[in-house]
């Protein structure tokens, strides 16, 4: 879970082989979640996580990792935007 509206690096995948590595999405989430995959390194990067939501929203998206021998591998991930309490309100007791 991460903060909506979020700013920075949220996570990196990682994969190793013996030749290079490509990282590609196989879904069409990341972009609507304000996401950017890098395709060499694997970072996942957002300037605004969540893009416009104000709600708490699961994001579940597939990525697939590319081998120079064309070997593949593909997993699904789920990153939450998280939204606290805002102000406004008041409590008497």
């Amino acid at each position: 879970s991460f903060a909506g509206n979020f700013s920075g690096t949220l996570a990196t995948i990682s994969a190793s082989s013996d030749s290079t590595i490509a990282f590609a999405e196989t879904t069409s989430v990341l972009t609507g979640a304000g996401v950017t995959l890098n395709t060499s390194t694997g970072a996942l990067t957002t300037t605004d996580f969540g893009a416009s939501s104000t709600t708490p929203t699961t994001y579940t998206f597939t990525l697939r990792i590319t081998d120079a021998e064309s070997q593949t591998a593909t997993r699904e991930f789920s990153m939450t935007s998280t939204f606290g309490a805002t102000g406004g309100a008041q409590f008497n007791p």
